[in-house]
């Protein structure tokens, strides 16, 4: 009933026919009536009305005036929050022409945060899988930039699990566990990591990577310290740099931190 409902408000007709033709079935079109709209519907875009079917199901409130105007607003407009600026259902029309383009990151023209989060889960819960799969063909920082845009909504792991697909969610958790380890500057939280080129990136990043086990990042000794990345106890004092950056001394041997 909803995609012929949408077909009559959508007021889609068939080119270079009249009332009356046959088609090639041997039916008039007045007798195939919305079922000729339908195909129309489908040669312009063959998901259309599985995307407003299911965006009607997540907003069953909807008029069908309202997926009317969030369709054409998705398919024409170029400055997307625009047509639904000032609109009383300002915050429906964003969130659902970003459901109809698949785009998260238009949910960000929403105001009001909570919404902004609603937004984003409808459209990554059924997506997200799809997403990752794009990320595949990069490697190195690429790919985990790829990845993090994916789940940039989201504040913490927990927050996964609002995914509906398992590998997406594994995904999901092991971008959590690689913002840890670069938080943390903890190379160990790496190995918790399973996906091949996630794992490989965290472990060779020189802001999380240890090379010489003294609880400094390679990093944060060649940029920060300017220590030696490679020798655990750079001035050779007995106490690593680790140790003494921890106590609050220069791993250098010029006496306390400034």
């Amino acid at each position: 009933m909803l995609a012929v409902a949408l077909t009559f408000s959508f007021g889609l007709k068939r080119k270079n026919k009249k009332i009356g033709d046959e088609t090639p079935e041997g039916k008039t079109t007045e007798e195939k009536g919305g079922e000729e709209k339908i195909e129309d519907i489908i040669s312009e875009d063959k998901n259309i009305l599985n995307i407003l079917a299911e965006l009607k199901s997540n907003y069953p409130g909807l008029t069908e005036s309202q997926l009317e105007f969030y369709r054409e607003t998705a398919k024409h407009s170029i400055n997307i929050d625009s047509p639904c600026l000032g609109r009383s259902d300002e915050n429906e029309c964003i969130a659902s022409v970003a459901f109809i383009k698949g785009e998260a990151g238009i949910c960000r023209e929403i105001r009001d945060q909570k919404k902004v989060m609603e937004c984003a889960n409808i459209i990554l819960k059924g997506r997200s899988e799809e997403e990752v799969k794009k990320c595949l063909p990069l490697d190195g920082n690429d790919y985990v930039n790829c990845l993090g845009q994916i789940f940039i909504f989201y504040n913490k792991a927990g927050d996964c699990m609002n995914l509906s697909s398992e590998q997406a969610i594994k995904t999901c958790n092991e971008v959590f566990l690689y913002k840890e380890a670069f938080a943390r500057r903890d190379p160990g939280i790496c190995n918790e990591i399973t996906d091949e080129k996630l794992k490989l990136f965290c472990s060779e990043n020189n802001m999380i990577k240890d090379s010489d086990r003294d609880g400094l990042s390679d990093g944060d000794e060649t940029i920060k310290y300017k220590t030696d990345p490679n020798k655990p106890d750079t001035d050779s004092d007995g106490y690593s740099d680790g140790d003494e950056v921890k106590n609050g001394y220069d791993p250098l041997g010029e006496g306390r931190l400034k």
